[in-house]
């Protein structure tokens, strides 16, 4: 038979919920045992922990990449204005970022990690895009100036 070599969108955020289900250390064995059912698979204990720790590598490593490339942006800017702490609001968009269980939290402390001279607010577009992602930003900034922070 074939091979689907995919999971769900809403699979590795699922296997990612530590607490969620009857073991939570390693988050809910079950519900990833029944998102690899639906693969045709028959898995094991074990591979449903190994399951859930590469879906964990994996999501933990994007908010690093994304961090990163943010970051570099956010420096740049703060080098070239001279300043000795930039302060500065980041609209951000997605699902990943919305909706898995840890992504927001692993990316904004990778970003402030990345970045000790700059206090950073990040607001959640609820546009959908990503210009209304910027476009929030925008108007962040531009009301906080206006009032003078």
């Amino acid at each position: 038979g074939a091979v689907r070599t995919g999971m769900p969108r809403a699979g590795m955020g699922a296997s990612l919920r530590p607490g969620s289900g009857p073991h939570p250390d390693t988050g809910d064995r079950k519900q990833i045992y029944n998102i690899l059912s639906t693969l045709g698979l028959r898995p094991s204990t074990t591979d449903c922990d190994i399951v859930r720790r590469a879906c964990e590598s994996v999501s933990t490593r994007a908010a690093h990449m994304c961090s990163a490339g943010l970051a570099g942006v956010i420096n740049r800017m703060r080098e070239s204005r001279s300043e000795d702490v930039m302060r500065i609001t980041v609209g951000v968009d997605g699902s990943v970022y919305k909706l898995h269980p840890s992504f927001k939290e692993r990316f904004h402390a990778s970003v402030r990690r990345l970045t000790p001279s700059c206090e950073i607010t990040f607001i959640e577009s609820e546009e959908g895009s990503g210009r209304g992602a910027a476009l929030v930003s925008a108007v962040a900034c531009k009301k906080a100036c206006m009032l003078g922070q």
